[in-house]
């Protein structure tokens, strides 16, 4: 052991100062300066320790020499410590500018969103202006007698403004809280890394603390450098500063995808946030009545209302996702079922068909137009060009309908207010084989084959061609909104998954939702999206409501 060597009251033990020597420390047991180290036994020891008690096969150097190499080892980490404290506050200050750039993009957001809420309720006040004024004008000419009758127009007038004033205040509200629930999540992971950053800085202080406490005395330097030399090489291969810089660079992505989005589906006005990837999660599960013995999922008609098709007997449901209540619209018969449908407004109901009884030069009753109540307004035909008895429709952002065959490369737009076919779009060197999805950009999204679908202009150009091996037999569905489209595929076995893919044929994020079908007889069926972002899936016994949320 090693101890201060002797004050100097002990002249007859005073010792000359050697360079970068403390002549302070001696031997404990000898009293004299410490002159050695020994390799063997890892401790300073002084000339008679060496003679007597640490020959060879001990290795010993000059401790002057070993206090200068473990000084220099010290300092040699020095600029390394000052480059990772440099990196660590650069990454601070990014840290810093994420978290303003994140607030001013969602600022933005809102801003957008507030402001075409504010032109809306505007917009609805006006129109309750308006139709005040024509009620008063109108009754002017005959007050007295249409007096109690204008008061009464009046008050549905003003109770009917006032519930669009609410719906409008109802969905602006909803999509400020959604935004803040994606702020609260930016938040909580920028606090988490400004911790973890300013931990790494701590310990890089402490680090340098400690080298500075031992430089001081020699016995600390040679006792303790080891364990600090480990310390440092322990926290500098941790790399901490890349690993935050990385999640910033994510945190930053994830939020500028965010965006609000608005359209009209169906000829509804709908709005949400969205643009993230975000994550998948099941949040209601509708039991399909055991009277539907082999459901068959057609379209949707409304944010809430799905149209299943009972496959052995071709009765058509309805079910509404909200109340959960399923109702029978329409007695099936053997010679046709139907194969989509979908909203033209609020009002009406659009359905494609196949047929086995149909006679004549044209399809006749292939298309259909229903109302709420699912009273037939009336049938659209359309020309005979060979192919199957199989008719697919959809609803354009102008509210026509596209009308096409199985086997045929026809497209046809139809105006659904008299039935006239306003335009005809030809595939080149494609058929149809299933479904038709109309984009909001104007273009057609065709099934081609059993897994490939072709994005096509108005005028037939080919645009995109989306296709992925595995899905094998799959159904396609778009988000009407974004334009987003999601494939529904069977993964193996029993299990289904949907994959996010962008209509330009960009596979955007595999298995968002994943689910097993059920032991019930049932039709493969596409995974439908609701105007407001849902999806709904089949799984036989079950219609699967899905919701994503926010996620970093």
């Amino acid at each position: 052991m090693a101890s201060k060597f002797p004050t100097k009251e002990d002249k007859d033990k005073q010792l000359r100062t050697r360079k970068g020597h403390d002549m302070t420390w001696s031997c404990d047991k000898h009293g004299e300066p410490i002159t050695f180290f020994c390799k063997q036994h890892k401790i300073p020891i002084c000339h008679k320790c060496a003679t007597k008690v640490h020959q060879k096969p001990c290795e010993l150097d000059d401790i002057e020499d070993v206090i200068i190499e473990r000084r220099g080892h010290l300092e040699e980490k020095q600029p390394l410590i000052e480059e990772t404290k440099l990196l660590l506050q650069k990454v601070q200050s990014k840290i810093n500018a994420v978290s303003s750039s994140s607030s001013m993009h969602l600022e933005t957001v809102n801003n957008k969103l507030q402001e075409t809420f504010k032109d809306k309720l505007k917009n609805v006040k006006e129109k309750e202006v308006n139709l005040i004024r024509v009620i008063n004008e109108e009754a002017d000419e005959e007050i007295r007698k249409i007096n109690e009758k204008r008061e009464k127009r009046i008050k549905d007038c003003n109770i009917d403004i006032e519930k669009e004033q609410t719906t409008i205040k109802e969905r602006e509200t909803r999509l400020l809280s959604d935004t803040k629930t994606i702020s609260d999540e930016i938040t909580k992971k920028i606090n988490e890394l400004t911790n973890k950053n300013q931990h790494a800085l701590n310990t890089m202080k402490n680090i340098e603390s400690t080298i500075t406490r031992i430089n001081q005395h020699d016995e600390t330097l040679v006792n303790e450098a080891p364990q600090v030399l480990a310390s440092i090489e322990e926290n500098l291969s941790l790399n901490f500063h890349q690993d935050v810089s990385g999640c910033l660079d994510r945190i930053q992505s994830e939020v500028e995808r965010v965006k609000f989005v608005e359209g009209e589906v169906g000829g509804e006005y709908c709005c949400r946030i969205d643009g993230y990837i975000g994550k998948w999660e099941l949040v209601k599960s509708i039991h399909i009545p055991s009277g539907v013995n082999k459901p068959w999922v057609r379209g949707l008609i409304s944010d809430d209302e799905i149209c299943v098709e009972d496959a052995k007997n071709h009765d058509m449901y309805v079910t509404n996702i909200n109340t959960q209540h399923t109702q029978k619209v329409i007695d099936g018969v053997s010679s046709m079922y139907f194969t989509s449908c979908a909203p033209i407004n609020s009002n009406v109901i659009v359905c494609g068909k196949w047929r086995c009884d149909w006679m004549g030069d044209g399809l006749d009753g292939f298309i259909t137009l229903y109302d709420r109540q699912w009273k037939m307004i009336r049938d659209i035909s359309i020309p005979l060009n060979g192919g199957g008895p199989r008719l697919y429709v959809d609803v354009d952002r102008d509210g026509m309908i596209l009308a096409a065959q199985y086997g045929q490369s026809t497209i046809y737009v139809i105006n659904p207010d008299d039935g006239k076919i306003v335009h005809t779009v030809t595939m080149q060197g494609e058929e149809v084989c299933g479904n038709i999805q109309a984009l909001s950009s104007g273009d057609i999204v065709v099934n081609t084959d059993y897994n490939k679908y072709t994005a096509i202009s108005r005028s037939g150009e080919e645009k995109a061609v989306i296709h992925c091996d595995e899905w094998g037999e799959s159904k396609c569905r778009v988000d009407k909104l974004t334009d987003t489209l999601f494939i529904t595929y069977r993964v193996a076995g029993k299990t289904y998954a949907v994959d996010q893919v962008s209509r330009d044929g960009i596979i955007q994020a595999r298995g968002i939702v994943e689910y097993l079908e059920s032991d019930r007889p049932f039709y493969f069926s596409p995974c439908l999206v609701t105007p407001c972002g849902n999806h709904v899936v089949c799984d036989g016994d079950k219609l699967l409501l899905y919701k994503k949320t926010f996620i970093l």
